[in-house]
């Protein structure tokens, strides 16, 4: 690969990292909304609507994590990436991505075909921010519901 490539998919792999990195300002978020959701599910009594929209919350929240982890994951190997990919003598992008790819393999038990070509940086990176576009929308819907939980109560409880 030519150090131009290699200097572009490093400047990628970055940007792709950085823009994952966000999702922990999403996560911490999504922890004190958890809290809250959960302390009101266990600590008061609600009504039936009240309490569906507190546990749809809670699963919101507990969604949002995962793709939190996935998230913070795949920012750190990114950030890897990016910082292997911009030192010389160049290494060989093919051969870390392959690598990855087996090592996906061997502790994640997926499916990666021995002679198959590694998948692309461009299709990870698309892979990656998908991920986070689901964190995000996780987010909203944790937060939706819990304020459709705090408006019901408020509704039931005839405040203005």
């Amino acid at each position: 690969m030519a150090p131009d490539d290699l200097r572009q998919s490093a400047a990628d792999a970055a940007l792709a990292a950085a823009a994952l990195g966000q999702g922990r300002r999403l996560d911490l978020l999504s922890l004190t909304l958890l809290a809250l959701a959960l302390a009101a599910l266990l600590l008061t009594a609600t009504s039936r609507p009240t309490a569906t929209l507190l546990a749809l919350s809670t699963a919101a929240g507990l969604a949002q994590r995962y793709f939190a982890f996935r998230c913070d994951l795949d920012a750190r190997i990114f950030s890897y990436w990016a910082n292997r990919w911009s030192t010389l003598p160049a290494p060989d992008q093919s051969a870390d991505l392959g690598a990855f790819d087996r090592a996906l393999s061997l502790v994640f038990g997926m499916q990666v075909p021995p002679s198959a070509a590694p998948r692309p940086l461009a299709e990870r990176i698309c892979g990656a921010l998908r991920l986070l576009r689901h964190q995000s929308l996780a987010l909203a819907l944790q937060l939706a519901s819990l304020l459709g939980a705090i408006l019901w109560r408020l509704c039931q409880t005839g405040a203005p």
